[in-house]
């Protein structure tokens, strides 16, 4: 996937802006953020004092469902069991815990390393249900690495703060003093600009 395609770091002092834009490349780069933004935009202005970061977050990433990672069975009529044969080993341990916590540990067991089954009196509708059950959003987990990078380039002392986020795009105004309407007009501009270049 491609990198940045609009990076954009202002600021009144120049040579601030300059320094940020290197620090901000370093965290998304150690954060493994810069093929998942599309397009990113800050402004800093410490006279003010405000900070502002707008993204747009390339999506695509579909959540993952237990019918993603296994194959799902009532066995015969007389057994009280759904079955789950593992296709992907990848999120294993997180089925295991919304499984016991959904029927309970003593009802779950894993008997092979690729099979894992369910005592249950309703299998049917047990099995139904868990088709479409979510295990992983990777669009969490982004949003995730975007709050540690916007905690680590964030300027010391912009302890008041306002964000927006869609899941495609995230706003963010951080401060030392109350956030202004001004501000948050400014960056919803920001973002209004960063969206029609597409």
């Amino acid at each position: 996937m491609l990198p940045l395609e609009v990076f954009r770091v202002e600021s009144p002092d120049k040579t601030g802006a300059e320094a940020y834009e290197s620090v901000i490349r370093d965290v998304l780069a150690d954060l493994e953020l810069t093929t998942v933004l599309g397009r990113l935009w800050v402004h800093i202005d410490p006279a003010e004092p405000v900070f502002l970061f707008c993204t747009l977050i390339r999506t695509g990433l579909p959540p993952i469902c237990v019918k993603d990672m296994a194959d799902i069975s009532t066995g015969t009529p007389s057994t009280k069991q759904v079955e789950l044969k593992l296709t992907n080993e990848e999120h294993v341990s997180t089925l295991l815990s919304i499984l016991w916590i959904e029927y309970g540990r003593e009802n779950v067991s894993q008997p092979e390393r690729l099979v894992i089954t369910i005592d249950t009196e309703e299998k049917d509708r047990v099995a139904k249900e868990l088709v479409d059950v979510v295990i992983a959003d990777p669009r969490r987990e982004i949003e995730t690495r975007l709050a540690d990078a916007l905690l680590r380039i964030t300027p010391e002392g912009f302890r008041v703060r306002h964000h927006v986020s869609t899941g495609s795009e995230m706003l963010f105004v951080a401060s030392e003093d109350s956030i202004k309407p001004e501000w948050v007009m400014k960056a919803e501009n920001m973002m209004d600009q960063l969206k029609e270049d597409l």
